[in-house]
């Protein structure tokens, strides 16, 4: 007589199913958390890019209750440098090299003044700058307004008294400078055409990173290989 074949058939171990269970919930709830955070991303992406594309602004006419909703918006400033109240933001890395952020204050021709964060200099600059420099370059700039502020949690907290600013922090570096009537934002430039040499103004509308989807796929792959495993672990011989 034929022996008979054995047969597979699916035992519930509750344990392992207490386990399991959660654990795909985490996963599940991860992937379509990334998904609203998805969704989110374009949306600031699409609302960055509008800014970015309409005509720049000249910064006397932006009043101070609006600026807020014109972050990131292109604005036109002239003035003059104050040069000798400029402040280093370090930690600033460029194409491998460390360096800073030069900040340095500008007077409007309205008698208002903003931070202008310059660009990018690097450490032998900065240790050989002279206190005060000639002003230059100060009219017909274009820049985008930006808030300022910790960009991580990270960061250490500024030290305006030892001359350490590892952030822009508006309403510290203006009362630092000794500013009168300071915008409550400050300017990034942009690139400008035919200009070398440092600082180096780099991208400031930047670009923003966007892997959620990326994420999403991730965990809910995870979740079915979750699933997977769980059902042929209790697939077992009689």
């Amino acid at each position: 007589m034929a022996a008979e074949a054995p047969v597979r058939r699916f035992r519930l171990d509750l344990r392992l199913t207490l386990c399991a269970v959660p654990a795909l919930a985490l996963l599940i709830g991860l992937g379509v958390w990334q998904l609203q955070r998805l969704e989110w991303k374009e949306g600031l992406i699409a609302e960055r890019a509008a800014q970015a594309a309409a005509p720049a602004l000249a910064i006397e006419d932006i009043r101070e209750a609006d600026w807020k909703g014109l972050e990131h918006r292109r604005v036109r400033l002239s003035g003059r440098y104050l040069h000798d109240r400029e402040m280093l933001v370090v930690n600033r890395l460029r194409r491998g090299r460390a360096g800073y952020g030069l900040v340095t204050p500008m007077l409007l021709g309205d008698g208002t003044s903003v931070l202008v964060d310059r660009g990018w200099v690097p450490l032998e600059w900065a240790g050989r700058r002279p206190a005060v420099r000639p002003v230059d370059g100060s009219d017909g700039l274009v820049g985008v307004l930006r808030a300022g502020g910790r960009l991580n949690s990270w960061l250490p907290d500024n030290d305006p008294a030892g001359g350490q600013w590892f952030f822009v922090d508006v309403p510290q570096m203006s009362a630092h400078a000794g500013l009168e009537r300071a915008r409550p934002y400050h300017v990034r430039l942009l690139p400008a055409s035919g200009r070398t040499g440092f600082p180096e103004p780099q991208d400031a509308r930047g670009t923003i990173s966007n892997r959620h989807l990326e994420y999403a796929l991730t965990w809910f792959a995870l979740a079915a290989v979750l699933v997977v495993i769980f059902v042929l672990y209790h697939l077992r011989r009689r």
